[in-house]
C-alpha cells in the first residue's frame, strides 16, 4: 500500500474512532495495531488532524489534567515498585516500559502509573507523542 493511500486510511479510521470527539489512547493503540502502523505514527496523525488524545492508559492525563488524589494512603506493592526503578531511563520511566512491567506482572497499566506517581517518577516518552 502506497503511503498516501495508507495516511488517508489512518485519517479515516481516527475520524471514525473519535469518542465525543476525542481520541481515547486505547483506542489510538487499537487504530495502530488494526493498521499496523506504529503508534507514534498514529499520534503524529492525531495531532496533524487536531485531535485530541485523551484518558491515557497509565493515568498521567485525561480529558481533564490527571492529580492521582485517589492514590493518596494506598501501598505500593514491592514487587512493582522494584520493577519501575530498575526500568528508569535517566530518572524516568519510558511509556513503553510502564506497559512492559504491566505486562510481566499481569497487572493494569494504569496501575503501573499509578505506582509510579507514589515513588514521585515521571512517564516519559509516550508512544503515541502526546509527551516526552
Amino acid at each position: 500500500m502506497n503511503t498516501t493511500r495508507m495516511e488517508r486510511e489512518l485519517e479515516q479510521e481516527l475520524k471514525a474512532s473519535l469518542v465525543d470527539g476525542y481520541l481515547p489512547c486505547a483506542v489510538a493503540f487499537r487504530v495502530a495495531e488494526k493498521l499496523k502502523v506504529a503508534r507514534r505514527a498514529v499520534g503524529v496523525t492525531a495531532n496533524r488532524l487536531g485531535i485530541r488524545v485523551v484518558d491515557c492508559q497509565l493515568g498521567c492525563f485525561t480529558f481533564e489534567k490527571a492529580v492521582h488524589n485517589d492514590q493518596d494512603g494506598k501501598d505500593i506493592d514491592e514487587t512493582v515498585a522494584q520493577r519501575i526503578k530498575t526500568s528508569l531511563v535517566n530518572g524516568r520511566l519510558p511509556c513503553v516500559l510502564a506497559f512492559k512491567v504491566g505486562g510481566e506482572l499481569e497487572i493494569n497499566p494504569k496501575d503501573v502509573g499509578d505506582a509510579a506517581n507514589r515513588l514521585n517518577i515521571k512517564i516519559s516518552s509516550c508512544q503515541l507523542g502526546c509527551f516526552r
